[in-house]
């Protein structure tokens, strides 16, 4: 064989790590409390609650929905790492046993 495959497995592992953190940073970072919302409604008065201050809290909660897809797509990426990692493990341990017997 001209060349030798070698998955740097620890490496990968932390690359995983970094995703996981991101996905919980991503959450925090875009998090928004149903007090700030309710507070949102009603921060631009009587006639403005219904209209601006409506509009308001309804992007902030955009937001906050956002922040949660953001956290679930980072955490769908370091788990297909890990799951990835532990095939080509798994493979690689099949085949080095059919190899030596």
């Amino acid at each position: 064989m001209a060349g030798r495959l070698a998955v740097d497995f620890e490496a990968w592992d932390d690359h995983a790590s970094w995703w996981e953190n991101e996905s919980e940073a991503a959450r925090r970072r875009m998090s928004i409390d149903d007090d700030t919302l309710e507070s949102a409604r009603h921060s631009f008065g009587k006639i403005g609650s219904s209209t601006v201050g409506e509009a308001y809290a309804t992007t902030l909660a955009a937001r906050r929905e956002l922040g949660e897809r953001l956290a679930g797509c980072a955490q769908s990426v370091a788990t297909h790492i890990r799951r990835d990692l532990q095939t080509y493990a798994d493979q690689e341990d099949d085949s080095q046993r059919m190899l030596r017997s």
